[in-house]
């Protein structure tokens, strides 16, 4: 189950953070998705992370930029 789900060690790396509270908070703001567990224990999956940082999370994670261009008269 360890290869489907990040370890606590992992997450506490990945958050910077050793509570479950603060743990979810900086999740959230990287835009990972998580949930809890019958046994209260956080669960973040592995694939997930992996494609939130390589960069394939999707569409929606792509960064736009500005088109400076449309401005000009």
């Amino acid at each position: 189950m360890s290869d489907l789900f990040l370890t606590a060690e992992e997450l506490a790396h990945l958050t910077g953070r050793k509570q479950h509270k603060s743990q979810r908070e900086a999740l959230d703001v990287m835009g990972i998705y998580w949930k809890v567990n019958a046994a209260g224990k956080l669960l973040v999956g592995r694939k997930h992370v992996e494609e939130v940082f390589g960069g394939h999370g999707g569409e929606a994670r792509r960064q736009v930029k500005p088109n400076f261009d449309a401005l000009k008269p």
